[in-house]
């Protein structure tokens, strides 16, 4: 899909753009009377658990999409219209410098700050903590049908969820803290202007987690300065460290379970694996 439904052009007046992003959530700028916004098609499981999220930091004062209109849904997903915010990311690709990283951090423990503060304790409908997605024997299936088409993959992967899970198992983590997590606070989800936070996009994959979760994404195995920033304003405790990358590498197995191995392609998900541990 390269051009948003016309019918919602027509329903909601805009004029289509530019497709800013399809990895997931089809993304489109538009226009609506010259004013700039944003259009989605939204197909995750209980899409509207990120919309409540955004709004309860919106309402703190966190700069985050607001609707401008309701969101409408069709047989084929959600379409979501919403203001654009100003502002650029820093980067849109590729890793930011150590100061940026470090920033990052200590943004990003504010942000669980104000997400404790909103009051929201559900779980998100479809998502489930590290061990319960590493167990579900769906994901084996899965996994074991996409070695047989890719074997060197296959294997890395099989072996990474089978050592991951006796991670779990030989390490309860009962004590460590959990909250609401953004989901992706990468440095091109971030706009500033003027060196003023000025945007928090991408709530996409926002649940409920261990907090150290929140690094899967924000760190990505190799920005460590992200950590070290984070730590500066909520220090973690030796157990949340050694948390990191196991709730990571169950990370790479989001939405795997159940997909048909013949479509999947998971060379993202494997060169992740290899990254360095902090």
């Amino acid at each position: 899909m390269t051009a948003p439904d016309p019918a919602i052009c027509a329903r909601w007046r805009l004029v289509p753009g530019a497709l800013l992003g399809a990895r997931s959530t089809h993304t489109w700028a538009v226009t609506r009377d010259g004013r700039p916004h944003i259009l989605q098609r939204l197909d995750q499981p209980d899409w509207r658990y990120p919309l409540r999220v955004a709004a309860a930091l919106r309402e703190q004062g966190w700069p985050t999409p607001e609707p401008a209109e309701e969101p409408w849904a069709t047989p084929g997903g959600v379409w979501l219209l919403t203001h654009r915010l100003p502002g650029r990311p820093v980067v849109t690709g590729g890793p930011d410098t150590l100061a940026q990283q470090r920033h990052r951090g200590r943004l990003l423990a504010e942000l669980h700050a104000a997400l404790a503060a909103t009051g929201i304790t559900r779980q998100r409908d479809g998502f489930r903590e590290p061990a319960g997605l590493l167990g579900d024997p769906e994901l084996e299936r899965t996994l074991t049908a996409y070695e047989r088409l890719h074997p060197d993959d296959g294997r890395l992967l099989l072996a990474a969820r089978e050592a991951t899970l006796a991670w779990f198992a030989a390490n309860p983590a009962g004590a460590a803290p959990r909250g609401v997590l953004h989901g992706d606070f990468t440095p091109w989800n971030l706009l500033f202007e003027d060196g003023r936070l000025t945007g928090v996009l991408d709530f996409e994959a926002s649940h409920r987690n261990f907090l150290v979760a929140d690094f899967a994404l924000a760190w990505r195995g190799y920005q460590d300065a992200v950590i070290s920033g984070y730590h500066e304003v909520r220090p973690l405790s030796d157990l949340e460290r050694r948390l990191i990358t196991p709730v990571y590498r169950a990370w790479l197995f989001l939405g795997v379970a159940g997909a048909d191995p013949a479509t999947l392609d998971l060379r993202w998900n494997v060169a992740h694996l290899r990254r360095s541990t902090p």
